[in-house]
């Protein structure tokens, strides 16, 4: 699956999904901006390093939407619909594992690149559910991070950063019928 994330003018991004088997999805509206990193970009890189197979970009690569995507209305169907209901029920823990862990990362990438202070309030917080990650992962996801907000900084609006998402990590319909 191929994940694009769009720099627009202003506070904002675009994101657009393209699946191996089902529609493309798409979330105009994004939460959360960053001038230097999308957290929607974070949150990927965070489950991919983590292996969170249904969190957000884990239930869109197996047909769901995660609650936050959607598809054009041609592209539509109950099948997509019941499927995308069963990943989210199914995927609740993932998804509440990647919030915890982006937002942990998040803040251990800004304390580390001397964004904030890690006594402030909001890394403080974050940085206790640093447990649920090694400190050789969290130096990878702050590497990944830095990486990924130079290519992000570099973006004038309009321009795109496409990113993978693997397909070892994609639940199989067959395991999805199944749970």
């Amino acid at each position: 699956m191929q994940v694009t994330f769009t720099r627009r003018s202003g506070r904002g991004y675009g994101v657009e999904v393209v699946r191996d088997f089902d529609p493309p999805a798409r979330m105009q509206a994004s939460p959360g901006f960053d001038e230097s990193l999308p957290s929607d970009l974070a949150q990927l890189l965070v489950e991919r390093e983590f292996a969170v197979r249904l969190g957000i970009f884990g239930q869109l690569a197996a047909g769901g939407d995660a609650g936050r995507f959607w598809c054009a209305p041609s592209d539509r169907t109950a099948l997509l619909a019941a499927r995308a209901h069963r990943l989210r029920v199914t995927g609740r823990g993932d998804l509440g594992r990647s919030e915890r862990l982006t937002a942990a990362c998040l803040a251990s990438w800004e304390v580390e690149s001397g964004r904030r202070s890690a006594g402030e309030p909001w890394p403080l917080r974050a940085l206790h559910d640093t447990a649920a990650a090694s400190p050789a992962q969290l130096a990878r996801i702050v590497t990944l991070f830095d990486q990924a907000a130079a290519r992000w900084l570099a973006l004038e609006p309009g321009e795109s950063v496409v990113a993978e998402w693997p397909a070892e990590l994609t639940l199989r319909r067959s395991r999805l019928r199944s749970a």
